[in-house]
This record gives C-alpha cells, sequence and structure tokens, in this order.
C-alpha cells in the first residue's frame, strides 16, 4: 500500500513543483522570521521578495504541467489565489498575523499532493 502512494507521487510530472514550491516557503518563512525579530534591511526585504515571486513561479509552473497532464480542480486555484491575494495583503498588517497566514499557506501545499492521489 505505502509503495502505491509513493509510485504514484513520485510519477506525477507536476508535483517537483510543488515540492521546489515547499522548499523555497521554507526558506522564505524563516527570512521573514528573521527580519520579524531581529533586524529588517533593504537586502533582506527583497531577498524575502525574490523568495516569495519563486514560490509563485514554482506554483504557476505545477498549475501549467497540471494543467496539461491532468486538468486543475477548484482546489488547485483557490490555493493559488490564497498565495496572490492573501499572503501580499497580510504584509500590511501586523507582523505575526502574516507570519500566520504564510504558515497557513505552507500548510496547504502539502493539499496539492494529496489531492493527486
Amino acid at each position: 500500500m505505502d509503495s502505491l502512494i509513493i509510485s504514484k507521487i513520485t510519477s506525477s510530472p507536476s508535483l517537483p513543483w510543488v515540492f521546489a514550491a515547499i522548499g523555497f516557503h521554507l526558506v522564505n518563512l524563516f527570512l521573514g522570521a528573521y527580519m520579524g525579530f531581529f533586524k529588517r534591511t533593504k537586502l533582506l526585504l527583497r531577498t524575502h521578495l525574490a523568495g516569495y515571486i519563486a514560490v509563485v513561479a514554482c506554483f504557476m509552473g505545477f498549475l501549467i504541467y497540471q494543467r496539461i497532464h491532468s486538468g486543475l480542480t477548484i482546489w488547485e486555484y483557490l490555493i493559488f489565489l490564497y498565495f496572490i491575494i492573501v499572503i501580499p495583503l497580510s504584509k500590511r498588517w501586523d507582523v505575526l498575523l502574516h507570519a500566520f497566514l504564510s504558515i497557513v499557506g505552507l500548510t496547504l501545499l502539502p493539499v496539492l499532493v494529496l489531492l493527486q492521489l
């Protein structure tokens, strides 16, 4: 049973994009936590923005491959909208709320993997 699930996950050509997005998002979360609690410089802000752009680019790569191979569901669109609407809007609010909403986004990314099973 376990090997069947793993073979399904590894056989999808679009899932490496999700794993790359998870990796970029983790690094970006730690960078944002460092900026929120220690120091915030222009270089770190630009790096944080570049990390966010990398996550969205990986997510778009996932959406393109998924659309080509098996089609998209409403859940993929909703999670993508969360990343391009809620997370950028939350940066204007409290830093801890922005961090919390980003962590919620990080938990939504593996949902894309589970939707493929």
